[in-house]
């Protein structure tokens, strides 16, 4: 296990709360509110899932969606699998973008997980996770955005607290929805949270 894995274990216990503390429910809010563009999907793809808290919610719009859920944390993926049942059709699978199976995907989500990249390294990601896509796939992307003095002050925090909780080594916030697009993304929706602070998009591919 890596030393961002062991960070973030650390940190599994109080994840969602300390986010909720710091950022309010709009953390949450802001990745629910696309999910009715699930109903009509088969596969998804979940990268970065954490402590698995909008599963439940996910198989409410879709029940027979198969979801592979990757997460780096074991301790976050224990706790994601106490939020799904025998039931459901979803595979655990512990790794990263670089643990993606042989398949095709016409859905994916990375909340709050392409800010964990440089920009110099967050092209080569989409890339690999964009080559599992279907034609005409939808990726949900809800993450941060840098526009107004206050935000840059909380990234900054932020960026040094998970440096000193997790060994994170990403300093700043990369262009992710610019990266996306060059890519042959396009942004189809896109809603703003926490005063404008959290963006949740959808991309088609």
């Amino acid at each position: 296990m890596n030393s961002l894995a062991k960070g973030f274990d650390r940190l599994t216990p109080i994840y969602d709360s300390l986010a909720r503390l710091v950022i309010g429910k709009s953390i949450q809010t802001s990745q629910l509110h696309f999910l009715h563009h699930l109903k009509q999907k088969q596969r998804l793809l979940i990268l970065g899932g954490g402590t698995g808290w909008i599963l439940p919610f996910i198989f409410e719009v879709n029940p027979s969606l198969a979801i592979d859920y990757i997460e780096l944390s074991p301790k976050m993926l224990d706790k994601a699998k106490l939020n799904t049942n025998e039931k459901q059709n979803i595979k655990f699978i512990e790794g990263t973008e670089s643990s993606i199976e042989d398949e095709k995907y016409d859905c994916v989500i990375t909340n709050f997980y392409l800010d964990l990249f440089s920009d110099e390294h967050l092209a080569g990601v989409v890339v690999q996770i964009k080559e599992h896509l279907q034609p005409n796939a939808s990726w949900f992307a809800t993450d941060f955005v840098s526009e107004k003095k206050w935000h840059r002050i909380m990234l900054w925090v932020m960026y040094r607290f998970f440096s000193i909780t997790t060994g994170l080594k990403t300093g700043s916030l990369p262009a992710w929805q610019e990266t996306l697009k060059q890519v042959d993304g396009r942004l189809v929706d896109s809603k703003r949270g926490c005063h404008g602070f959290i963006k949740a998009t959808v991309f088609k591919f």
